[in-house]
C-alpha cells in the first residue's frame, strides 16, 4: 500500500505529463511503466487504451480511469504564426485565463505559446462585450501566441490538428494547508494513483476475481475508449474511478469521504445493491462515504452501461472543487477511495 507522500509525488509527475485528447503520449509513458511494473500482463491498444490482467477465477471485474484530459486543436495557422483553437471535451477558456499553453509537435516536443484575449482597453470588439458583461468569453475569442512564422511552425511539426494544453510550469501540484492540494488536470490523474495502488495491493495479494484494470482514452469526448475497452474485456462488472465535484445543486461535502454516485447524467445510473454495499464499507473502513445523485455528470461505466456492456456498474471518486479547471481535494481522499476499492473487490 503506497503512503500517502508516494501518492503526491506520483500526481505531480502525473500532472505533469501531458495527455489532451487524441495525443496522450506524456501520461501513457508513465501509465505503461506502472501497470508493468506491478508485475500483472499489461498492454496497450490501437486506440491508446491501456490495459492490466490478474486472472483469476471469480468474475470478471473492470476497474477504470480514464487517462485523457481536456484540451484544445489546433484549426487554423495564420501566416504570423498566430493560432487559433478549437476545444476538446468542454474546457473553457476562463477557467485557463491568459498564460501559457503547450502545443505538442508531431514528434512530441513543445512549442511555446501565450493564450491571448486582448487589451482590456477598448469598449470595441469581444473585449467590449465582456466588459459589458454582456456575455462570457468563448475559444473563438483566443489566439496562442506563438512569436513563430506559419513557416517554421510547419517545419517543427505544428499545424491543423496540433493538440494544445495547459503548459507544464503551471500544472505542479499544489500543497495547501488542512490537507489540501490542487492543480490543473486532477480530473482524472487523482483517482490513476488510487488505480495503481490497487493494482499492486491486487497483485501482492490475489482477489480470485478475474480482473483488469484500464485507463482509458478519449473519456471527456463521449467514453470512446471505455466502450472499446468494454468490448475488449467484456466483463460482468464495471468499477469506475472518478472525481465528484461539488456544485450548489448537489449536497455534497467537502472532506476526504469517497462519493458514491447512485446515478449519472442522460439517465445511467449505478447498480443500487453495490453503491449501498460501497456506502456500507466506507463506514465499516472507519472513513465514511456519501452518495450523490448526479444529474450532469458521465463516468466510463454510466457509457458503457448505456449500451449493455457490464451487467453491473458504478462509479465513485473524491470530493473536488472547480472542476475542469485549477481543482482541488483532500489528500487524504486518494487514500481513502484506494482503500474503498480494495475492500469492495476483496467481498465479491
Amino acid at each position: 500500500m503506497m503512503t500517502q507522500e508516494e501518492m503526491l509525488l506520483l500526481l505531480d509527475e502525473m500532472l505533469h505529463s501531458h495527455g489532451p485528447i487524441g495525443d496522450e503520449r506524456e501520461i501513457d509513458k508513465v501509465l505503461l511503466r506502472e501497470f508493468s511494473a506491478s508485475g500483472a500482463k499489461t498492454w496497450q491498444d490501437g486506440m491508446s487504451n491501456i490495459y492490466a490482467h490478474i486472472p483469476g477465477d471469480g468474475p470478471r471485474v473492470l476497474v477504470i480511469v480514464h487517462k485523457d484530459e481536456l484540451g484544445l486543436i489546433v484549426s487554423d495557422v495564420a501566416e504570423d504564426g498566430v493560432l487559433r483553437v478549437k476545444p476538446l471535451g468542454g474546457p473553457r477558456p476562463w477557467k485557463y485565463g491568459e498564460g501559457p499553453i503547450d502545443v505538442i509537435a508531431d514528434d512530441g516536443s513543445i512549442i511555446q505559446s501565450i493564450l491571448s484575449f486582448g487589451s482590456t482597453h477598448t469598449r470595441s470588439g469581444s473585449v467590449g462585450e465582456f466588459r459589458a458583461g454582456t456575455r462570457t468569453p468563448d475559444w473563438d475569442d483566443v489566439t496562442l501566441f506563438t512569436g513563430q512564422s506559419r513557416d517554421a511552425l510547419l517545419e517543427q511539426g505544428v499545424h491543423i490538428g496540433s493538440r494544445a494544453i495547459v503548459a507544464h510550469e503551471r500544472k505542479s501540484l499544489m500543497r495547501l494547508p488542512g490537507g489540501h492540494v490542487a492543480g490543473f488536470g486532477l480530473d482524472d490523474r487523482v483517482c490513476m494513483v488510487s488505480l495503481i495502488d490497487a493494482l499492486r495491493q491486487s497483485v501482492q495479494e490475489p482477489t480470485g476475481l478475474d480482473l483488469y484494470f484500464a485507463a482509458s482514452s478519449a473519456e471527456e469526448t463521449g467514453y470512446l475508449g471505455a466502450i472499446r475497452v468494454g468490448q475488449v474485456v467484456q466483463p460482468e462488472i464495471i468499477v469506475a474511478l472518478d472525481i465528484s465535484p461539488l456544485s450548489p445543486d448537489t449536497p455534497t461535502e467537502f472532506d476526504a469521504r469517497p462519493v458514491i454516485w447512485y446515478t449519472e447524467a442522460a439517465g445511467a445510473y449505478s447498480t443500487k445493491a453495490d453503491c449501498d454495499t460501497l456506502m456500507r464499507l466506507g463506514h465499516e473502513l472507519g472513513m465514511g462515504a456519501q452518495g450523490i445523485v448526479f444529474s450532469w455528470l458521465a463516468s466510463d461505466a454510466g457509457g458503457m452501461q448505456k449500451i449493455g456492456l457490464g451487467a453491473r456498474t458504478m462509479a465513485f471518486g473524491p470530493a473536488i472543487l472547480n472542476s475542469h479547471g485549477f481543482e482541488i481535494t483532500k489528500a487524504g481522499a486518494i487514500g481513502n477511495v484506494t482503500r474503498l476499492l480494495v475492500a469492495y473487490l476483496r467481498q465479491l
